[in-house]
Protein backbone atom coordinates (compact mmCIF):
# COMPACT_ATOMS: atom_id res chain seq x y z
CA UNK A 1 0.00 0.00 0.00
CA UNK A 2 2.70 2.30 1.05
CA UNK A 3 4.48 1.33 -2.65
CA UNK A 4 0.91 2.94 -4.35
CA UNK A 5 1.24 5.71 -2.46
CA UNK A 6 5.02 6.36 -3.15
CA UNK A 7 3.89 5.80 -6.73
CA UNK A 8 1.49 8.71 -6.89
CA UNK A 9 4.03 11.00 -4.77
CA UNK A 10 0.92 11.06 -2.05
CA UNK A 11 3.14 12.01 0.93
CA UNK A 12 0.81 13.34 2.62
CA UNK A 13 -2.29 10.36 2.46
CA UNK A 14 0.65 7.95 2.71
CA UNK A 15 1.89 9.57 6.14
CA UNK A 16 -1.71 9.79 7.64
CA UNK A 17 -2.48 5.56 6.53
CA UNK A 18 1.02 5.16 8.21
CA UNK A 19 0.35 7.52 11.46
CA UNK A 20 -2.93 5.52 12.15
CA UNK A 21 -1.58 2.19 10.86
CA UNK A 22 1.94 2.31 13.23
CA UNK A 23 -0.16 3.53 16.50
CA UNK A 24 0.54 0.79 18.70
CA UNK A 25 4.39 1.02 18.39
CA UNK A 26 4.89 -2.71 17.84
CA UNK A 27 8.72 -3.73 16.82
CA UNK A 28 7.61 -5.56 13.65
CA UNK A 29 6.95 -2.27 12.81
CA UNK A 30 10.14 -1.01 12.65
CA UNK A 31 10.93 -1.14 8.94
CA UNK A 32 7.43 1.28 8.13
CA UNK A 33 8.22 3.67 11.32
CA UNK A 34 11.87 3.59 9.15
CA UNK A 35 10.21 4.39 5.58
CA UNK A 36 7.45 6.86 7.27
CA UNK A 37 10.31 8.89 9.09
CA UNK A 38 12.94 8.83 5.82
CA UNK A 39 9.94 9.61 3.23
CA UNK A 40 8.98 12.70 5.41
CA UNK A 41 12.94 13.56 6.25
CA UNK A 42 13.26 13.62 2.53
CA UNK A 43 9.74 15.55 1.50
CA UNK A 44 8.30 17.49 4.53
CA UNK A 45 11.09 17.98 7.10
CA UNK A 46 8.69 19.43 9.79
CA UNK A 47 6.33 16.75 9.60
CA UNK A 48 9.42 14.07 10.23
CA UNK A 49 10.57 16.90 13.07
CA UNK A 50 6.92 16.48 14.61
CA UNK A 51 6.44 12.68 14.93
CA UNK A 52 10.23 12.58 16.45
CA UNK A 53 8.57 15.10 18.87
CA UNK A 54 5.98 13.39 19.68
CA UNK A 55 7.98 10.25 20.24
CA UNK A 56 5.52 7.92 18.78
CA UNK A 57 7.89 5.58 17.95
CA UNK A 58 10.57 3.47 19.35
CA UNK A 59 11.47 0.88 16.43
CA UNK A 60 12.60 2.77 13.59
CA UNK A 61 16.53 2.72 12.65
CA UNK A 62 17.71 4.89 14.79
CA UNK A 63 21.54 5.16 12.64
CA UNK A 64 19.85 5.86 10.01
CA UNK A 65 17.23 8.46 10.64
CA UNK A 66 19.74 10.29 12.92
CA UNK A 67 21.74 10.67 9.12
CA UNK A 68 19.01 11.98 7.49
CA UNK A 69 17.99 13.82 9.89
CA UNK A 70 21.16 15.71 9.59
CA UNK A 71 20.71 16.63 5.96
CA UNK A 72 17.68 17.73 6.49
CA UNK A 73 18.76 19.96 8.83
CA UNK A 74 17.42 18.66 11.69
CA UNK A 75 20.57 18.91 13.91
CA UNK A 76 19.05 18.83 17.24
CA UNK A 77 17.05 15.61 16.26
CA UNK A 78 20.28 14.02 14.78
CA UNK A 79 22.14 14.30 17.74
CA UNK A 80 19.21 13.07 19.42
CA UNK A 81 19.76 9.89 17.99
CA UNK A 82 23.99 9.50 17.17
CA UNK A 83 25.89 7.36 19.11
CA UNK A 84 29.34 7.37 17.58
CA UNK A 85 31.49 10.19 18.68
CA UNK A 86 32.68 11.39 15.11
CA UNK A 87 28.81 11.76 13.91
CA UNK A 88 28.07 13.63 17.61
CA UNK A 89 31.30 15.88 16.79
CA UNK A 90 30.53 16.79 13.52
CA UNK A 91 27.13 17.93 14.22
CA UNK A 92 27.46 19.85 17.29
CA UNK A 93 30.20 22.33 15.66
CA UNK A 94 26.94 23.93 14.68
CA UNK A 95 25.76 25.33 17.50
CA UNK A 96 24.28 28.70 15.24
CA UNK A 97 21.71 26.39 13.90
CA UNK A 98 21.08 24.52 17.66
CA UNK A 99 19.03 25.81 20.86
CA UNK A 100 22.06 26.92 23.21
CA UNK A 101 19.77 25.60 26.20
CA UNK A 102 18.86 22.45 24.27
CA UNK A 103 22.65 22.11 23.51
CA UNK A 104 23.66 22.66 27.21
CA UNK A 105 21.67 19.95 28.25
CA UNK A 106 22.38 17.63 25.50
CA UNK A 107 26.22 17.32 27.51
CA UNK A 108 24.60 15.58 30.07
CA UNK A 109 23.85 12.52 28.20
CA UNK A 110 27.70 12.56 27.06
CA UNK A 111 30.21 10.59 28.40
CA UNK A 112 33.31 13.21 30.51
CA UNK A 113 35.47 11.77 27.89
CA UNK A 114 32.76 12.68 24.70
CA UNK A 115 32.33 16.16 26.46
CA UNK A 116 35.60 17.01 26.18
CA UNK A 117 36.24 15.61 22.81
CA UNK A 118 33.05 17.85 21.59
CA UNK A 119 34.18 21.53 23.50
CA UNK A 120 37.18 20.67 21.86
CA UNK A 121 35.80 20.12 18.63
CA UNK A 122 33.35 23.50 18.95
CA UNK A 123 36.21 25.50 20.00
CA UNK A 124 38.38 24.14 16.95
CA UNK A 125 35.96 24.70 14.14
CA UNK A 126 35.00 28.28 15.32
CA UNK A 127 36.05 29.46 18.55
CA UNK A 128 34.31 32.61 18.31
CA UNK A 129 30.86 31.72 17.36
CA UNK A 130 31.17 28.87 19.62
CA UNK A 131 32.91 30.05 22.86
CA UNK A 132 29.95 31.27 24.90
CA UNK A 133 28.18 27.63 24.98
CA UNK A 134 31.40 26.29 25.75
CA UNK A 135 32.00 28.36 28.94
CA UNK A 136 28.02 27.40 29.39
CA UNK A 137 29.21 23.93 29.71
CA UNK A 138 31.77 24.47 31.22
CA UNK A 139 30.23 26.31 34.08
CA UNK A 140 26.89 23.99 34.09
CA UNK A 141 29.53 20.46 34.15
CA UNK A 142 32.41 21.43 35.98
CA UNK A 143 32.29 19.16 38.32
CA UNK A 144 31.77 16.47 36.27
CA UNK A 145 34.61 17.42 33.46
CA UNK A 146 36.95 18.50 36.35
CA UNK A 147 38.04 22.35 36.37
CA UNK A 148 41.40 21.07 35.86
CA UNK A 149 40.37 19.45 32.51
CA UNK A 150 38.73 22.44 31.63
CA UNK A 151 41.09 24.80 32.71
CA UNK A 152 43.57 22.58 30.32
CA UNK A 153 41.44 22.51 27.61
CA UNK A 154 40.72 26.75 27.47
CA UNK A 155 44.03 27.24 27.55
CA UNK A 156 44.87 25.24 25.03
CA UNK A 157 43.20 27.45 22.90
CA UNK A 158 44.41 30.66 24.21
CA UNK A 159 41.01 31.30 25.99
CA UNK A 160 41.22 32.64 29.55
CA UNK A 161 37.14 33.09 30.36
Amino acid sequence: IVDVFMEYNLIQQCTAFLLDALKNNRPSEGPLQTRLLEMNLMHAPQVADAILGNQMFTHYDRAHIAQLCEKAGLLQRALEHFTDLYDIKRAVVHTHLLNPEWLVNYFGSLSVEDSLECLRAMLSANIRQNLQICVQVASKYHEQLSTQSLIELFESFKSFE
